[in-house]
């Protein structure tokens, strides 16, 4: 399950003896710092999620971008041909197709985890639900989102954004769901303008 994950994740920052931290989770990693920051929240100062999704999988009165039946293809496919459906994938999900060597950059970070790991994760990741997480996080939350997100459409930015306590939205000029890798000016300056904000606060 992904709360392993966020295990992993709590564990640094206790053992760090970490204060005021800014956490930032990309894709499925945006739930991870959130289950930090509910399970720490003397520790942690504010969240950034970076393309969240609490749920991929479509549900009534949500949007998660999936249908069930999609899901079930996606990791048969994932099970039998890790390496083809990487290849298939990845260009998919970076989006950006007049920049073929960013889907190239993401097949190549796909083609290096194990097999089993990686359909591990993808089944824990796409069969998970914590939509009821978002109002737990009771602290300043930045949700960056791009368009054409194939993996984290807009509706599921918007419905974040709808059920953080304290949650604020920033549409990049971005497509695709790794504007790390395809907009990092901007990913970065979004980032670095909300932890000034947080430190405005706190000062």
């Amino acid at each position: 399950t992904l709360e392993g994950y966020a295990d992993d994740i709590t564990q640094v920052v206790r053992d760090l003896d970490l204060r005021d931290v800014v956490l930032v989770g990309h894709s499925v990693a945006a739930m991870l710092v959130a289950m930090t920051a509910v399970a720490e929240p003397g520790r942690v100062a504010g969240l950034v999620m970076v393309a969240p999704s609490p749920r991929y999988v479509d549900a009534p009165g949500y949007t998660g971008g999936f249908a069930e039946e999609d899901i079930d293809e996606l990791l048969d496919s994932l099970a039998s041909n890790y390496l083809g459906w990487s290849s298939a994938m990845a260009p998919a999900i970076m989006g950006n197709a007049d920049r073929p060597e960013l889907g190239a950059e993401l097949t190549e970070s796909f083609c290096r985890m194990d097999p089993e790991v990686a359909r591990r994760f993808a089944d824990a990741t796409f069969r998970s639900d914590h939509r009821d997480l978002l109002p737990q996080v009771d602290v300043p939350t930045l949700v960056l989102q791009c368009t054409d997100d194939v993996i984290a459409p807009v509706a599921v930015g918007e419905y974040v954004v709808q059920h953080l306590p304290q949650g604020s939205l920033v549409m990049l000029e971005a497509t695709g769901h790794c504007p790390n890798l395809s907009a990092p000016d901007a990913t970065g300056r979004a980032i670095a303008d909300f932890v000034g904000d947080l430190d405005a606060v706190t000062a």
